[in-house]
């Protein structure tokens, strides 16, 4: 799929030609501290010593990070397996190999720009989440990377675990909770600042004028594929960002191939919702809380902000790895229940045997 990204590259305009043609020509100045920074900036500072040190063509930067983009894939692997005991099937196959195998993940993910780094740093940072006392330094490392790419998604990470972690008892114990919550909060107040000048706040007007994120979707709006959809209501931008294009509405040939995904995730959607998803994301552990308020807040603000369907087409894939991790997982705790109700009549029936047995002898 990273080779298939870069054929498309090469025929459309691409952000990851513009990065690297910024950095061979020092746009932003002569050292490698001119491009540090937050969001594309980051991107930039992380290429210039691999292209102006060691000589890296394009070609070969891109290949850098879609293996950045491949390491995210193994940490949401390692992720899903911890959490996940058994196969849970859908058309006869294991669903957690068909999630890893959806081409819109892998094609976001495998070039030079903000998705694959984006995407490896949510990986991390669920990983590190999944055992929190002996992976601190996958959390951090991950929320870093967040950070530099996308300052407001980890925020909303950040604010998702604070309510993951308060609103959970299953699997967390008081000092955790309370050192987490703590972290959370000292995080916060760290980037606060920055999330502000991203959206276009001056401190201490955010209660007046809330997140504005019209600018944003202005800006966004200027990309020449796809549907507006900075009209639409809330509703169905948050549909159309999740779940389209549906084959009528497909721009271009990109569209068409997303499509077919797209169907495969309204049709596991529908299932989530039908199977208990609304029950379960209240009784569910703090790893589910987060994973799906991290999804839903995320996607809710980049519905408002990616201006028409061919922007959202890529921006969906930042996050959609934790929605997929909460229906997977209710379809496992099912299995969990079952088995252990299986298990129960058998040591059920076990014990009257061996107290029949006890009577004839």
């Amino acid at each position: 799929m990273s080779f298939v990204y870069y054929l498309y590259a090469v025929l459309n305009p691409s952000d990851s030609n513009y990065y690297y043609q910024k950095v061979i020509t020092y746009f932003r100045g002569p050292n490698w501290s001119d491009f540090y920074g937050t969001s594309t900036t980051f991107i930039e500072w992380t290429g210039y010593p691999f292209i102006n040190y060691l000589g890296f063509s394009y070609e070969a930067i891109m290949a850098l990070f879609a293996f950045f983009g491949w390491i995210g894939f193994i940490y949401f692997y390692k992720f899903f397996r911890e959490q996940i005991s058994f196969r849970n099937e859908i058309f006869g196959y294991d669903l957690l190999v068909l999630v890893f195998l959806l081409p819109n993940l892998h094609f976001w993910s495998g070039s030079f720009g903000k998705g694959s780094f984006i995407f490896l740093g949510i990986g991390l940072m669920f990983y590190g989440l999944g055992n929190i006392k002996s992976r601190m330094l996958y959390i951090v490392l991950g929320g870093a990377l967040t950070y530099h790419i996308r300052p407001h998604i980890m925020l909303v990470v950040l604010i998702s675990a604070i309510i993951g972690f308060t609103f959970s008892n299953k699997g967390v114990g008081l000092g955790l909770k309370i050192l987490m919550i703590a972290i959370a909060v000292a995080a916060f107040a760290f980037i606060y600042q920055d999330v502000l000048s991203m959206v276009g706040i001056e401190q201490g007007e955010e209660l007046t004028q809330g997140l504005d994120l019209t600018h944003r979707a202005t800006e966004l709006q200027k990309a020449t594929s796809g549907v507006d959809i900075t009209n639409y209501s809330l509703p169905l931008q948050v549909f159309t960002f999740l779940f389209r294009p549906l084959f009528f509405d497909a721009p271009g040939m990109l569209g068409l191939i997303v499509s077919f995904e797209n169907v495969f995730l309204l049709y596991i959607a529908v299932i989530f919702l039908t199977q208990g998803g609304l029950t379960f994301l209240i009784k569910g552990d703090f790893l589910v809380k987060t994973a799906f308020l991290s999804f839903i807040t995320v996607s809710i603000a980049l519905a408002q902000i990616s201006g028409n369907l061919g922007i959202a087409i890529r921006q969906k894939s930042q996050v959609m790895m934790l929605f997929l991790f909460v229906i997977i997982k209710l379809m496992d705790e099912k299995k969990m229940k079952d088995y252990k109700r299986r298990y129960a009549n058998w040591k059920r029936k076990q014990l009257i045997t061996q107290q029949q047995e006890a009577l004839q002898q």
